[in-house]
């Protein structure tokens, strides 16, 4: 729900303001990734939905090259 928030946060802000938006979906967006990971490797989880996972990675990619712009 972060990710998505300051994602929809950021696209309103300006300035530096925007940057730190998108820098903070990004690490909410890691945060989430690692969860994911974690909660499988403990087997809170089954199989981590692939598709999901490769969501996920695509949305940090791109919110790399929006705090790097």
């Amino acid at each position: 729900m972060s990710v998505a928030l300051n994602i929809a946060e950021g696209m309103y802000s300006r300035g530096n303001n925007r940057g730190a938006r998108y820098h903070s979906a990004l690490g909410s967006a890691r945060e989430t990734l690692a969860c994911l990971e974690a909660a499988e490797s403990c087997g809170y989880v089954n199989a981590t939905d692939v598709a999901l996972v490769e969501q996920l990675k695509r949305v940090v990619g791109t919110l790399v090259k929006l705090v790097a712009a």
